[in-house]
């Protein structure tokens, strides 16, 4: 039993842990929120994902993390100088958001979703090189 808690934590403090960053744009009424999560790690296994998901704003951006359901946009971050600024969230209406963004030059392309999982909410994506 001792060892195993010693392992467990020996795991712990010796782990990388990904770095998770939120950012979230209510939309111009209020009630709905696009919500970007960036998960990266810049040790020894380089990494970075964002995804974004829409959903009602009274849930808490957390959420995002929580329930894959919600997610309109997934994949590689953009190129390191780029990375502050893209994906980007814009709403043109209550109902109605832009996002733009910028895959990773010969990188795995992002999965993008037409309609949030309320079917309310209309998405436009923009693709910048």
């Amino acid at each position: 039993m001792l060892a195993l808690i010693a392992g467990s934590i020996y795991l712990a403090a010796t782990t990388d842990r990904a770095d998770k960053a939120l950012v979230a744009v209510a939309s111009p009424g209020g009630k709905y929120k696009a919500v970007r999560l960036t998960v990266s790690n810049d040790t020894s296994v380089n990494f970075c994902v964002d995804s974004i998901a829409i959903f009602l704003s009274v849930y808490p951006d957390s959420f995002v993390a929580s329930d894959s359901s919600y997610e309109v946009y997934s994949g590689p971050c953009a190129a390191p100088a780029r990375r502050a600024a893209l994906p980007k969230i814009e709403w043109t209406a209550n109902n109605k958001v832009t996002i733009t963004y910028a895959p990773e030059p010969g990188g795995k392309p992002p999965r993008l979703k037409e309609r949030d999982m309320s079917l309310f909410v209309d998405i436009r994506y923009v693709k910048v090189e």
